[in-house]
């Protein structure tokens, strides 16, 4: 699920971005986001929502930088999902 931009990369530095369930956003708008921000096809977000829904967390993307983890974290916690990033 990679953006169509990328920031430089750290040699074996990766990390990733979680989405957690939550009791007020719908399927309908964590799939949406997910599009949107992540830029993930409409069966990846499908299925990352199913994943969130089910197992009460999903990994959602994964990026060379923290920088661009850190970027999409904070715009998925602006639209309201619950979401954290970290070193993998």
């Amino acid at each position: 699920m990679a953006l169509p931009h990328t920031l430089p990369v750290i040699s074996g530095e990766r990390w990733q971005v979680v989405v957690h369930n939550d009791d007020h956003n719908v399927f309908a708008v964590v799939h949406h986001l997910l599009r949107k921000v992540c830029g993930a096809s409409d069966a990846v977000a499908r299925e990352k929502t199913t994943e969130v829904h089910r197992n009460g967390r999903a990994v959602v993307g994964e990026y060379g930088s923290r920088d661009e983890a850190e970027m999409i974290a904070l715009d998925l916690i602006r639209f309201g999902l619950r979401t954290t990033f970290g070193k993998v």
